[in-house]
Parts: structure tokens; sequence; C-alpha cells
């Protein structure tokens, strides 16, 4: 089957013709069929897909989460496959599927928010504003690796709980939460663990809603989430649905996949087996670089 490569200039920066070096080798030596696909700016993205609308190829994404979240909006409903070599920020969608699934081609659930669609995790409150904060997670001062910690630390100090209403499972929950977290996957912010029960192919979401928390608390909350610990405090509720709705008098920001999307409603419900992805281990351990 042939692959389509996306590498995102806009996205990769410098690193851009060492990965592109390395994935020109890497699929020669494994004798890929392959077409690479440069994007310059983001809104080229969208345009450069329009030649695989009724294709059925390996569509893959050369990047992070966000690149992955763009890809997926792009191709939704098209029979591509969708395709991911990490080489961004978190790559937190790739850690859980190189620890939960088998190499090979899988039908899996996605999500829809309003109208678009995420596969990883989406957020509210300061996980959303640590995520969407440019001055940290893109910053290039920061090693990569400490960019969402970087954040963290800035919010922790200056976060200030919103009111936000939650419908799910026929409860309606308003009051002041610190954060919301929905997972369709497991993990969000390079490797915190936020949802460790989500499982992409059983037609749910973990959701999770931490209440508004003193920085003692928050400091506790926050750091235990790296190995799950956040799910024994009490001021963590959880949920497991298919849907649910989250609301605030006027529009605010949340997070999908790394990518920001801002509103006053955000209604949220799985597409059970939604799209196929393909994982191959073998592929992105050699993309290493």
């Amino acid at each position: 089957m042939k692959y389509i490569y996306i590498v995102n200039r806009f996205a990769l920066k410098e690193k851009t013709d060492r990965i592109l070096d390395r994935l020109k080798k890497v699929s020669d030596e494994l004798q890929r069929e392959y077409e690479i696909i440069v994007n310059e700016k983001a809104e080229d993205v969208k345009k450069s897909l329009e030649p695989f609308k009724d294709t059925h190829y390996i569509i893959t994404s050369i990047g992070g989460d966000g690149s992955i979240n763009l890809l997926l909006n792009d191709i939704v409903d098209t029979p591509n496959i969708l395709s991911f070599v990490p080489h961004g920020t978190g790559n937190d969608f790739c850690r859980y599927c190189m620890e939960n699934l088998e190499d090979g081609i899988h039908d899996v659930d996605i999500v829809k928010i309003n109208e678009r669609y995420f596969i990883n995790v989406a957020c509210f409150g300061i996980d959303a504003d640590i995520a969407n904060d440019d001055n940290f997670i893109h910053n290039p001062i920061i090693p990569p690796a400490l960019r969402y910690h970087a954040g963290v630390v800035h919010y922790f100090l200056t976060y200030k709980p919103r009111i936000m209403r939650v419908e799910v499972n026929g409860q309606t929950i308003e009051k002041q939460f610190t954060t919301i977290a929905i997972g369709n996957a497991q993990y969000y912010g390079g490797g915190y663990h936020v949802s460790p029960n989500s499982d992409i192919k059983d037609g749910k979401l973990e959701v999770l809603l931490a209440d508004r928390l003193n920085k003692v608390r928050m400091a506790k909350v926050i750091l235990s989430m790296k190995n799950a610990g956040h799910l024994k405090d009490p001021a963590v509720t959880t949920f497991v649905t298919d849907r649910l709705t989250v609301q605030a008098p006027e529009a605010f920001s949340s997070n999908i996949d790394g990518e920001p999307l801002n509103a006053s409603r955000f209604e949220i419900s799985v597409v059970p087996k939604g799209y196929r992805i393909e994982v191959n281990k073998e592929f992105i351990k050699k993309m290493s670089i």
C-alpha cells in the first residue's frame, strides 16, 4: 500500500530537513512506495490533501499530537488510513499506541466535539490554558521535554478556576472547576497519565472533573498525574460515558489533541470505530533522530 507522508515545516521548523532525509532513508530501506508532501504554512495542509479524497492510502502525520489532529480532521471522511511518526512536543497519542496496540491496522474510536474531532484527549480549565499558551508550548528557548512543565509552574501560580457546567449521564454539575479532562486515549502534556482507564476501542470516554483546589492541593493533584495518583484524590470525580456537554456563560478555550478550540458550549460524543489507524513500531523506532 502507498504511504503519503505529511511534513509540516511550519511545525517542525529547523528539524524539517533532517526528518526528510531520515524519512527517505528509512522508507527506501523498507522498500515502501511513498510520496512526501511538505507544507510550508498551516493553510496549505487542507489543500495538499485534496487529491486524496477517494484514495485508499496510508496518510502519515510526521509531527506531534496537534499534527495528528489536523490530519484526522482533514481525512476523516475519506477511505484512507491514518498513521503517525512522533516528532512533536508531547507525542502522547503515539505513547498510548506503542503501549497498548499491536502492529497493524486498527478500527478505533474518535470523538466529535462540536464540528471537529479528536482522537486522544480533550481538556478544559488549567490544562487547556497551559496547552494553548505558545509562550511555553512552542518556546524555542525551553527544551521540548520541559515546556509543559514550565506552563504548569506558571499557571499554578496565576490560575483562577472558572465556572463551567457539565451535563453527563443524566447529571448536571455546575461549579468552579480547576480542570476537566476527557480521555479517549490515556496521556497528555508529555506523559501525564490523566486517563489511565481509557481504551480507544471500547466506545466510551473517561471524564475527570477536578473541583476548585487551593494551591497546595492543586500542586499535589498535578504532580500525581504522572502516575495516575490524581484518581485517589476526593476532589477528582470520574465518569464513564459516550457523550457529554461542557459549557459556560461566555466563550472559553479547550484543547483537543494539542490544538485550541473556543466556544461557549461543547457537545462531545464518541464515534465508535470511527476511523482506521496504522501502528508500525519498527518504522517509528527507525524514524527516531
